[in-house]
């Protein structure tokens, strides 16, 4: 074995010898220019890639078990053919030898090989997969083949698209099981019995998080725009995101994005699970903030019991002017003064319950300009009177407005969805925004490993038990 390895890397070698001397000859020839150097360099590199890969995914393969069993019969493979195949993975192309296996007793075709590795109907390997989905997450199909051609993955705009559907598609798998999974917990909590059946994985990773820090969680609307017409135009429609970060921490490494195109209880359930799988030591004060929606608070205390709650202070300010407008009419000297500090009325000590009283006297003594509306912004800000602790937070060095989940829409739908001319399906920026979620979490390549292994697990099934190989 060691000389048939031997024998490879001299191979290899040779290989790669015309490559190492073209790139030297251009060094020699460039006479202290840099900039020559580095093209050839990069040059060079290319040309090796798929001259390493072949060689590694060669050799793995010659390593590979070389007796099977069907999976389904559990009759014995027999080796039928072999081709040189050429496949994508996630640093370029290769070339490897492929083999069909067929099963003696029901004369079924097989590829272990390939269904181990993400290969079987496809000619990306799983890993290549992750490679063009982050990309696909981070720009437009055409962009992202474009870049990924620069490092050696080849790969069109329309296959950019359909991979990374696939890809969000393991994730909304991912999304699914660890949705049941925190609510079986959860009931199981609650009726005090054990939550039996295989733990679902992790949707984030929660290294760093620490449990004296306070998590900020939050949820909102964006929109897409449609293909479809409308009488007004282009159509539009709703998105939901959900976010969780640190109140002590801007790093991305220290958010958590969930979202799609779904109905409210869906992004409540996926950004419930996504919480209650945090890791069991994790036990921070938590947060809640956001504007008033009312689709938003009638949930927070099913979905995050215990959680302080806080209406965005701009939100409420933007309220507070539309009470003053009520109060005095659009353009008096009071209207302007209330709406350039209304956030400072509100940060005042006591300053909501004061800012109301001075409403409720206007109205009281009828002045009000349009007390129908006043008398709307009072209930409005009396309703939401306990989510505006704004002095106490400030004094505590948290937050009072929703900007995590602002950056959060931003970042997940309008950076990536709401390009020049962009229009999608719904079913497609469903697909994107779980992608782009997973991806600026720092989690989809996590989902794509744990994908690998799965595969891998259940290439096992083609294995001979002992008995099998004792015969």
């Amino acid at each position: 074995m060691m000389s048939v390895r031997r024998a490879e890397v001299d191979h290899l070698l040779e290989q790669l010898r015309p490559v190492m001397e073209r790139f030297l000859g251009v060094a020699q020839r460039s006479a202290g220019d840099f900039g020559e150097v580095e093209e050839a360099g990069l040059a060079a590199i290319a040309a090796m890639r798929p001259l390493l890969m072949s060689a590694g995914l060669r050799r793995s393969a010659a390593e590979a078990p070389q007796e099977y069993v069907c999976p389904s019969c559990r009759g014995k493979l027999a080796r039928q053919s072999e081709r040189e195949r050429t496949v994508v993975t996630a640093v370029g192309e290769a070339r490897y030898v492929s083999v069909r296996w067929r099963c003696e007793r029901c004369q079924g075709d097989h590829y272990p090989l390939e269904e181990a590795n993400g290969l079987h109907g496809s000619g990306y390997t799983t890993k290549a997969k992750g490679v063009i989905a982050a990309s696909a997450a981070e720009q437009p199909y055409a962009q992202a083949s474009h870049s990924l051609a620069e490092v050696g993955v080849g790969v069109s705009a329309k296959e950019a698209d359909r991979t990374a559907q696939e890809v969000a598609q393991w994730r909304k798998a991912e999304e699914e099981a660890a949705i049941a999974r925190a609510f079986a917990e959860a009931a199981s909590w609650a009726l005090e019995e054990v939550c039996e059946g295989p733990p679902a994985p992790a949707l984030h990773d929660w290294r760093g998080w620490s449990s004296e820090e306070v998590a900020v969680i939050s949820a909102d609307a964006g929109k897409v725009r449609s293909p479809d017409r409308g009488e007004e135009g282009l159509q539009w429609y709703d998105c939901r995101i959900g976010a969780i970060a640190s109140a002590d921490a801007k790093s991305r490494a220290r958010k958590v994005f969930v979202g799609g195109v779904m109905s409210a209880d869906a992004l409540f359930d996926l950004l419930g699970a996504a919480w209650r799988l945090r890791p069991r030591h994790y036990r921070p004060r938590v947060l809640f903030i956001a504007d008033g929606a009312e689709w938003l608070w009638r949930r927070v205390p099913i979905y995050f019991s215990g959680c302080e709650e806080v209406l965005d202070i701009y939100h409420a300010g933007e309220h507070v002017a539309s009470a003053a407008v009520a109060c005095w009419g659009e353009g008096s000297d009071e209207a302007r003064e209330w709406r350039a500090h209304a956030r400072d009325m509100l940060l005042a000590p006591d300053g909501p319950k004061r800012v109301r009283r001075k409403l409720l006297a206007v109205l009281c003594a009828g002045k009000a300009v349009n007390p129908t509306q006043l008398r709307k912004e009072i209930r409005y800000l009396f309703r939401h009177r306990r989510r505006m602790p704004y002095r106490s937070l400030q004094q505590r060095g948290l937050p009072v407005g929703s900007g995590v989940i602002e950056s959060a829409v931003k970042q997940v739908n309008t950076a990536r969805l709401r390009g020049s001319g962009m229009k999608w399906t719904r079913k497609g920026a469903d697909y994107m925004l779980c992608l782009r979620s997973a991806h600026l979490s720092g989690a989809l390549l996590d989902t794509v490993s744990r994908r690998h292994t799965s595969l891998m697990q259940l290439a096992k099934q083609y294995q001979p038990n002992s008995q099998q190989l004792a015969a």
